[in-house]
């Protein structure tokens, strides 16, 4: 366990009056979180039953996935989890989460052919899963990765271009996974940071490879930092990354290019990419939220 050095302790006192005044200040209920976070960001923040995680115009039936099973968050799980919403959310430009979908659902466990995922994506709007696994990620974890790696898919399906570019990357003879089983299946084997996968679910698919790059952009940057500048193919994963979400808005831009991340991008040297369109993004697939090493 890593603790932190600090250069000052506060007080006995201090921390006692910290202490009283933190117990007489009234905890925000899951409700009311939902509330002010669906105000602030301006989407559906939605953790009731499954069956209503659809936004208008679809419906019920335009939602349901014949391979997908969805269970009701506990109470208990949702504080964790709305915080790690929150978080996510915190890492973007006013707006951009709006603009991409309508809104965020929190599950209980999700199922894919039996299989235990973190997430998905439907139309315009995402699912975050969280448990009652104390052996499992963290509720939290669980929903800050997640929405960064739904959140993607809506920019991959509007980059055609960079898209096409990123699996012109992948290792020669790599065939993308289309089963779920083999897809969600464990992978104990070393990651293959030379081709550019940040973990081993990223080998799944292209899709999946840029979803992972989302989590590292927005939630681990100084490690995505290191890895860029120690392996050519990150780099150029990253740049292409960049330069997908940078033609989202100008608040994207500027947030991505005056941070450190754009200086261990590789040299934008591709194919002129100019070709962003938007793409039906009603075809749903399975996420295996990264866990945290411990």
């Amino acid at each position: 366990m890593h603790i932190k050095d600090y250069a000052i302790y506060p007080s006995f006192i201090g921390l006692l009056l910290l202490l009283m005044i933190s117990a007489c200040t009234p905890s925000e209920s899951n409700a009311d979180k939902q509330a002010r976070l669906a105000k602030m960001y301006d989407v559906i923040i939605g953790t009731s039953d499954p069956v209503t995680f659809f936004v208008p115009p679809y419906t019920r039936l335009d939602a349901k996935i014949d391979e997908l099973e969805l269970f009701p968050a506990a109470a208990s799980s949702l504080q964790m989890s709305l915080t790690g919403v929150e978080d996510a959310l915190a890492a973007y430009p006013t707006g951009f989460v709006s603009s991409q979908i309508d809104a965020i659902f929190i599950s209980g466990e999700l199922f894919f052919d039996g299989m235990p995922a973190g997430g998905t994506y439907n139309h315009s709007w995402i699912i975050v899963a969280s448990t009652t696994d104390p052996k499992g990620e963290s509720n939290y974890n669980s929903a800050l990765y997640g929405v960064h790696h739904e959140l993607s898919s809506f920019i991959y399906h509007k980059s055609f271009v960079i898209a096409r570019i990123w699996g012109d990357l992948m290792p020669k003879d790599w065939e993308a996974i289309t089963s779920y089983k083999e897809s969600l299946a464990s992978n104990n084997l070393p990651i293959d940071y030379e081709n550019g996968f940040l973990n081993n679910y990223a080998k799944t698919s292209v899709e999946n490879d840029f979803n992972t790059y989302a989590e590292f952009v927005f939630a681990r940057p100084d490690e995505l930092i290191e890895l860029a500048k120690t392996y050519p193919l990150v780099a150029k994963k990253l740049r292409l990354f960049i330069d997908a979400y940078a033609k989202q808005s100008p608040e994207m831009k500027k947030l991505l290019m005056e941070s450190p991340l754009a200086q261990v991008a590789a040299p934008d040297d591709f194919s002129p990419i100019t070709d962003v369109i938007r793409v039906d993004t009603s075809s749903i697939k399975p996420t295996i939220i990264y866990q945290e090493a411990q």
